[in-house]
């Protein structure tokens, strides 16, 4: 049981209660490397996902567009996604496909490193809204995974040392009880482990 307690438990999360409020669009990245934008834009609620942008590397991304009152999805929302670059260049992706209702897939282009804002358009009955997720940063994170993955193999293997060392204490601690509910004599051994 105590093996058990010293194990690191990757964390779960449940989907669900979401807060539709007004605010300004929401970036988060989990474990498994996909980043989601959310935006609340006019009637519409814009998630734009996609794996974290390396530099010079075509990255499959995806929209959904649903209602924002009633997270309804909307089929013929005829997305178009644009970027701007530092400079102030802007790359328009060319083909958003429709994968089901409320659900576009896309590919964003090579783009070189830096700091980019992709602006997500959906009309639907005669309104276009547009969604500005701001602070998309294009980089390289191959050595970051890398070092993460080294660290926490080394905080695993330290951890079940810990363990053993416990345990092998915890052993010669009952040993050393036993010992004295029998009545046997102590003698002059050190417990090792």
């Amino acid at each position: 049981m105590l093996f058990l307690s010293v194990i690191p438990v990757a964390p779960i999360f449940a989907h669900g209660g979401e807060d539709h409020g007004d605010e300004k669009p929401k970036n988060v990245s989990n474990q498994q490397g996909t980043v989601t934008r959310t935006a609340h834009v006019g009637e519409f609620e814009i998630m734009l996902k996609h794996a974290p942008l390396e530099p010079d590397a075509e990255t499959a991304a995806k929209l959904f567009i649903t209602r924002h009152a009633t997270n309804e999805p909307i089929g013929d929302a005829k997305p178009t996604v644009e970027i701007t670059a530092p400079d102030g260049r802007t790359f328009e992706v060319p083909e958003v496909k429709s994968d089901a209702a409320g659900s576009y897939s896309f590919k964003l282009p090579p783009l070189p490193e830096g700091n980019y804002t992709i602006l997500a358009r959906a009309k639907a009955a005669g309104k276009t809204d547009t969604a500005t997720f701001s602070g998309v940063e294009v980089q390289h994170t191959h050595a970051d995974s890398a070092e993460e993955g080294i660290a926490s193999w080394a905080r695993t293997v330290l951890m079940i040392l810990a363990a053993l060392v416990v345990l092998g204490l915890f052993g010669g601690l009952i040993r050393f009880a036993l010992r004295v509910a029998r009545n046997e004599p102590v003698r002059d051994e050190a417990v090792s482990v």
